[in-house]
């Protein structure tokens, strides 16, 4: 076991999958429970980033489809009881949402707006602000942190405002090093350095001294190319890697990206509780001894009861002696 006393930042991205939606039993009710089983278990707290569009989006439908109302009440209730847990949660927009339509029971992203940008700005107000009030309700504490979709922070200056006039000045969405090259969804942190937090006013990816905003990063990781040549062959094989929770699948990513990741010699990755990268996480240690802070992430969907193991046989071997939601630890590093 490590000597140090480190600390972990836990967090989870509370959603759907985008293209095969999945169903909300297996993505979110019962990984769900199991998260909330294995933190009490251990004595975490964690935030759960919650995409609050895809419950305006259920909402709309709900009327006219009576086991979609079923869910929606069933999400509400497992949500609150996540805050009355003590866990934070915290907004994730997925605007594609916004454009989404429910044919013969699945959900249709087939002419959909994936990032922000490609938003007018009165639709990127209403979004964050009819998102933020969902959200608000469901909460025991003040929603204050926030992660974008798929990363895609940028340009973070067309959001900044609505940020802070709610009162949401905490970002969780940089992997420092990372580069997801898509035209779709792409993003770029590889100038980014390995540093837990700091602070920015017009975009988390140029730090300022006492900036407005604090972003709380999560831990990089790099991977080989072998690890994704795995990851094309269960592709292809017709599903995801391992034990998922989650019944739904991922969308592809373009071929620039599977190219640049399958011949590469390796890239920069999230740290990550998801079954398909939570054996890496003793990796990540050997790899970084001295770090003190880790910020794992995941998704409810893409748990399995495999990773949960991995993640406990993690803390174990870090030697965590604080486990922490975003917000907590953005309050510890700005006191």
């Amino acid at each position: 076991m490590a000597t140090t006393d480190s600390r972990l930042i836990l967090s989870t991205d509370y959603e759907l999958f985008f293209h095969r939606s999945g169903s909300v039993h297996k993505c979110l009710l019962e990984p769900g429970e199991r998260l909330l089983e294995f933190t009490a278990r251990h004595g975490m707290q964690m935030t759960f980033f919650v995409d609050a569009g895809m419950l305006r989006c259920f909402d709309r439908h709900a009327a006219q489809h009576r086991e979609l109302a079923a869910d929606v009440s069933a999400v509400r209730e497992q949500l609150r009881r996540i805050s009355a847990a003590g866990h934070e949660l915290g907004l994730h927009v997925h605007p594609h949402w916004e454009d989404t339509r429910l044919v013969d029971g699945a959900w249709d992203f087939s002419d959909t707006r994936y990032r922000l940008d490609r938003f007018s700005d009165d639709e990127v107000a209403d979004i964050f602000a009819s998102n933020f009030e969902l959200l608000q309700d469901l909460s025991d504490t003040p929603v204050v942190s926030y992660r974008a979709g798929g990363f895609c922070i940028e340009p973070f200056e067309r959001i900044a405002p609505h940020l802070e006039r709610l009162g949401v000045t905490i970002d969780s969405s940089v992997v420092p090093g990372a580069r997801l090259n898509d035209a779709a969804k792409g993003f770029d942190f590889s100038r980014l350095p390995d540093t837990a937090h700091w602070n920015f006013d017009d975009s988390p990816s140029r730090p300022a001294t006492g900036g407005r905003f604090c972003e709380v990063a999560i831990t990089p990781l790099r991977v080989g190319h072998f690890y994704f040549w795995g990851r094309l062959v269960d592709r292809l094989s017709g599903g995801q890697r391992g034990q998922q929770f989650g019944d739904g699948l991922s969308k592809a990513l373009g071929k620039p990206e599977v190219l640049r990741r399958l011949l590469g010699r390796s890239r920069v990755s999230e740290l990550s509780m998801d079954d398909a990268k939570a054996p890496l996480l003793g990796h990540a240690l050997a790899a970084g001894p001295s770090r003190r802070t880790w910020h794992v992430m995941g998704h409810p969907k893409l748990l399995s009861g495999r990773s949960l193991d991995h993640l406990a046989a993690f803390v174990d071997a870090a030697g965590i002696g604080a486990t922490q939601s975003v917000a907590a630890y953005a309050e510890n590093v700005r006191a």
